[in-house]
């Protein structure tokens, strides 16, 4: 199960990220990178997500695509915890990682100026975030109708 969990979270981009905020939900999508069962994403501390989490670190987050036939879904829901880890320059490794996934992101990192004002307001304020599982499950409706395996967490936070 930890080979199947890591492959998709390696294969897939975004990330759907559930916060909350004096009992309003809020969800938003993020592109992430995976080093080992840890996903980190960059975003804006003064997002309506980033607000949230500057008060509650406890979120929700699915993984997966957006299937057709019921069928045939598959994806991850978890429970975790996030943390600030801080901007472009603290985290040179985590900005390689996200260059060597998507590679449009490398002129966000590196030249924003190239993709004009609005943009480099924005980037001059991002900050990368670790979300770390806390409860981790595996759906295949493949196996059954509503299939799900829990993935133990102490297994989930070995990298």
């Amino acid at each position: 199960m930890r080979t199947i969990i890591l492959q998709y979270m390696s294969s897939h981009h975004t990330l759907a990220l559930a916060t909350a905020q004096e009992g309003l939900p809020h969800c938003a999508t993020v592109f992430y990178v995976n080093i080992g069962f840890k996903l980190y994403f960059v975003s804006s501390p003064t997002s309506r997500h980033g607000v949230n989490l500057s008060r509650l670190a406890r979120v929700s987050a699915t993984i997966n695509e957006d299937y057709a036939l019921w069928r045939l879904i598959k994806g991850i829901q978890l429970e975790g915890t996030v943390r600030k880890v801080g901007g472009l320059w603290e985290n040179g490794q985590l900005a390689i990682a996200f260059t060597k996934k998507f590679s449009d992101v490398a002129s966000f990192f590196a030249a924003p100026r190239q993709l004009g004002k609005e943009i480099i307001a924005k980037v001059k304020g991002v900050e990368f975030y670790e979300l770390s599982p806390t409860s981790l499950f595996y759906l295949d409706n493949e196996l059954g109708f509503g299939h799900r395996e829990e993935l133990p967490f102490a297994q989930s936070e070995e990298l």
